[in-house]
């Protein structure tokens, strides 16, 4: 569904926005992601304030955002310790610690296009509607990618840069870099407790934005994603190898079955509602799915396979097999 901006947008009173960036041992990311949001423009009327959570880092990040908020005195910026690890527990802490009616999410790694708090003020003003909004993003590469990345590129929060038509696309999911939420929206979406912390330090566990976006949508709330809304999203080179986007793979499928509960609450899956119930059923799925290519299997072991898609959806295969057994565990 696409709609278009209205005009007015000068009449309406603006949110106020709380840039909310979840730290974990940032201090050399840090200071040019805060570059990017001090050069934001058309603030006029705009409160906003940007607020660090320093996630159990241990290389002084909190010092660099202290430094930097002493060198830009116009910009607020305050920086909270959150002590438990993961991702998913600082974002709950910046909710906690943040004032604005929209909490906008920033990665430590996303560079913000000037224009970026305008528009999503704008948006969010002129479409009571839009209870989360996302938007495009292209990659800086520290070194030259690999011939894959282009396939595989939104495993990194990368969209590609918009195509220059302005317009609101209503989506099922966006990913949380980058993403604004209403106040309300994030308060329903918590209020139980959360079953993926996230990303913990260097343990890719992923999935805390499908989650948001389950919680969400289950309670009626709606997402977009506007075209002109845009970020660059930095990725040194040790992200940009195929074991990093194997193990990518492998978290993704080891939080699918945390996901599954929201699929069936939602009512939105290939799965009859007695299989996917159904523990049993889902582990010979694995297995099967696992056999299926036996030499793969034996190959995917021993030899990167760089560049064969079919390695990575083996990975995620492995990481669901996983996490099933361990499921089974837990509950015994």
């Amino acid at each position: 569904m696409l709609m278009n901006q209205p005009d007015n947008l000068e009449q309406r009173q603006l949110p106020s926005i709380s840039v909310v960036i979840c730290c974990h041992n940032s201090a050399s990311r840090l200071p040019e992601t805060l570059r990017h949001l001090a050069a934001q423009q058309q603030l006029d009327g705009l409160d906003w304030a940007i607020l660090v959570i320093d996630n159990a880092s241990t290389d002084g990040t909190t010092t660099v955002c202290s430094e930097f908020a002493v060198a830009h005195p116009r910009l607020s910026i305050r920086c909270v310790l959150e002590s438990r690890l993961g991702q998913a527990y600082a974002r709950l802490r910046g909710l906690m610690e943040a004032r604005g009616d929209v909490i906008l999410f920033v990665d430590d790694d996303n560079w913000l296009d000037p224009d970026y708090l305008a528009i999503v003020a704008h948006t969010m003003a002129a479409h009571p509607e839009i209870a989360i909004l996302g938007g495009t993003s292209s990659a800086v590469c520290e070194q030259e990618p690999p011939a894959w990345f282009p396939r595989h590129q939104r495993w990194y929060a990368v969209s590609g840069p918009s195509q220059g038509t302005q317009a609101l696309t209503e989506v099922g999911f966006v990913w949380g870099a980058g993403s604004a939420y209403r106040r309300g929206t994030l308060e329903r979406a918590t209020a139980t407790p959360l079953r993926i912390p996230g990303r913990q330090g260097e343990a890719l566990h992923a999935g805390d934005d499908d989650e948001l976006c389950w919680l969400a949508r289950l309670t009626g709330d709606r997402m977009f994603i506007h075209t002109q809304l845009h970020f660059r999203h930095y990725l040194p080179a040790r992200r940009l190898s195929w074991d990093y986007l194997r193990k990518l793979n492998r978290s993704a499928g080891e939080v699918s079955v945390s996901l599954d509960a929201y699929r069936l609450e939602h009512g939105q899956s290939v799965w009859p509602r007695w299989l996917l119930q159904s523990w049993h059923a889902q582990l010979l799925n694995a297995y099967w799915r696992l056999l299926h290519h036996p030499v793969l299997w034996w190959r995917a072991t021993r030899e990167p396979l760089e560049g064969d898609d079919r390695v990575l959806r083996w990975e995620k295969y492995c990481g669901r097999l996983a996490a099933l057994k361990n499921d089974r565990k837990v509950g015994v």
